[in-house]
């Protein structure tokens, strides 16, 4: 089965670097948000929700809490750079946060 990642990040750097690790395991396509306006836009596509808590125009806890109505028990990963508040996610990662790291656990999580 091919899966899809949806990374909502407003540091395009850091999210295009969890993308290309994300981008390098062979079943998985990686969709990337740059805000959570454009992220709210892609959920439906997505298999997994990998988002940051603190976003513009949608924060990443709206997100999760849409993406949960939307498709019950899908995985959800949050990241932030603030408290380790996991606001209804499955897991949760501190910035800075080791992209090999979650693209593990992504892959666990989704029993790639």
């Amino acid at each position: 089965m091919r899966w899809t990642v949806l990374v909502v990040e407003d540091n395009r750097a850091l999210a295009d670097t969890l993308a290309m690790a994300l981008g390098g395991v062979a079943d998985f396509e990686v969709l990337v948000a740059y805000d959570g306006a454009e992220g709210r836009r892609l959920l439906a596509e997505a298999h997994l929700l990998c988002t940051d808590l603190d976003l513009p125009r949608v924060r990443g806890e709206t997100l999760i809490r849409e993406f949960r109505a939307l498709k019950p028990g899908a995985p959800v990963i949050a990241m932030s750079a603030g408290p380790g508040d996991q606001a209804g996610a499955d897991r949760f990662f501190a910035k800075p946060y080791s992209a090999l790291l979650v693209r593990d656990t992504v892959k666990e999580m989704l029993n790639a």
